[in-house]
């Protein structure tokens, strides 16, 4: 199978899953942005063309990713309050770039790259703004969905063209890069401001650990199953881990109060009680 083909294939799946998030609002878009439709087809590639070692070793460089994409999150947020897309999406590429090192090393062991990735998320989404509830706008563009179909389509070709040549790191980086994130967030702060930017961030990093527990899946079945059963599993996982972290927020609106008693009428107040004294004897 041919580059073209594996990149074609890509950017259909990734806008069928842009398509059906189009009408959900920001945060099911930032969790499905987080869900790994570039990394899983690029594994998949990687196992059939270069075995399944080096898929297992770009698997975990994609979850030593993950805190570098949870890392440029919260530089494209925080910038984005002082200044225009093209300045956030340079402040955060810098964030992930500092990353780039500390991921590297971690990438030696699945152990490492998990504790870096789910620390790294845990902070971030911890250290990102708080902006209130959500307003859905009634008009979402549709032209960027194809946009960035097509990009990570490329992506894919370019992961699987030039991955094997730089590396397992290199290749699972590749196949983790923010091109749905970047976008996306770009065409929200246009369209919505920073505030629409940084709801769809807070989410993307949210479902940043369902992406993790992908990697995480994949690489501890993948030797016992092979590599199409253990990304099916893999993807299972980080579904239902979207899903269970787009219910959490609705749990937290629930009211945990009891149910107003009636009122308790007041107590009349008591008259003091008058010591009794006995009546003098009447002389006999």
């Amino acid at each position: 199978m041919d580059e073209l083909f594996k990149g074609l294939l890509t950017a259909g799946m990734v806008l069928l899953v842009m398509a059906a998030a189009r009408h959900g609002g920001r945060r099911v878009a930032g969790l499905v942005a987080a869900l790994p439709t570039i990394t899983a087809p690029t594994l998949a590639w990687l196992a059939h063309d270069e075995g399944l070692g080096f898929a297992i070793s770009a698997a975990i460089g994609s979850v030593a990713a993950c805190a570098m994409l949870a890392v440029f999150a919260l530089g494209y947020a925080r910038a984005a309050r002082y200044g225009g897309g093209a300045v956030a999406l340079a402040c955060g590429l810098v964030g992930a770039l500092a990353m780039a090192l500390p991921a590297k090393a971690a990438s030696t062991d699945l152990t490492s790259a998990l504790m870096l990735a789910l620390g790294c998320c845990a902070l971030t989404f911890a250290a990102m703004p708080r902006l209130g509830t959500e307003v859905v706008p009634g008009h979402r563009p549709r032209c960027s969905m194809w946009r960035v179909a097509a990009m990570a389509g490329g992506l894919t070709a370019i992961a699987t063209l030039v991955g094997p040549a730089m590396g397992g790191f290199a290749a699972g980086l590749l196949s983790s890069l923010p091109l749905i994130t970047g976008p996306v967030a770009m065409a929200e702060h246009a369209n919505g401001g920073h505030r629409a930017a940084a709801h769809f961030l807070r989410a993307y990093v949210g479902g940043l650990f369902g992406k993790a527990a992908f990697g995480t899946v994949f690489v501890l079945l993948a030797p016992r199953t092979g590599a199409l059963p253990a990304l099916a599993l893999a993807c299972a996982c980080a579904c239902l881990l979207s899903t269970v972290r787009w219910r959490l927020p609705f749990l937290g609106t629930v009211s945990l109060t009891m149910p107003s008693l009636p009122p308790i009428p007041p107590i009349p107040p008591i008259a003091p009680i008058r010591p009794m004294t006995r009546a003098p004897r009447r002389a006999e």
